[in-house]
């Protein structure tokens, strides 16, 4: 009895220590932006079409590429519904409409995770050099990590202001990202 007692202890242990460091990385990343240098490239991450999230993510890409910050933007994610264009395909409208000179940019309309995104990107891009990540603020220690262990180096990340959320969404999206957080954790180990 003792012998499963410490075995009991052990498990919910190492379970606090993996709460705690999720609870850290999730809150700490999407609140710390590290002075970016220029990278090879600038990755969008997709979100629902037609929604603010996805126009002001696409938005902070366009800013970053503009400023000088990469020299190619990846535009990544695939399509919700068959009937639907893709993430990228929408990211593509929004850079056309916002930007009177178009950037150089890559299409990457297959993904639908935040692995697949990464993954997917990495292939457009031939190599894994420096990449600036653009998601939302509660994404982006999932989004980060799932960057270095795919080889990119060095990474850097931003988002943009988170205004068009209302305080009961960003509490459940904060929720919903220290899960799947915890979930990618066989990403994070085998890169």
């Amino acid at each position: 009895m003792k012998f499963f007692y410490r075995i009991f202890k052990i498990i919910v242990a190492v379970a606090v220590i993996i709460l705690i460091a999720d609870v850290m990385l999730v809150f700490g990343m999407a609140h710390y932006r590290p002075p970016i240098q220029k990278a090879d490239a600038v990755i969008v991450l997709g979100a629902a079409i037609n929604t603010p999230a996805l126009y002001n993510r696409t938005v902070e890409g366009l800013g970053l590429y503009n400023a000088g910050n990469a020299g190619v933007m990846v535009l990544s994610g695939g399509k919700i519904a068959e009937a639907d264009i893709s993430e990228a395909q929408y990211m593509e409208k929004v850079i056309k409409k916002n930007s009177p000179r178009l950037p150089k940019y890559i299409l990457e309309d297959q993904s639908h995770t935040t692995y697949e995104n990464i993954k997917n990107s990495q292939a457009k891009l031939d190599k894994s050099g420096s990449v600036i990540i653009v998601s939302d603020q509660f994404h982006l220690a999932r989004s980060v990590l799932t960057a270095y262990r795919a080889g990119f180096k060095p990474v850097y990340w931003s988002a943009p202001k988170p205004d068009y959320y209302t305080n009961k969404e960003l509490r459940y999206y904060y929720i919903r990202e220290l899960v799947a957080m915890i979930s990618y954790i066989p990403h994070f180990i085998k890169g």
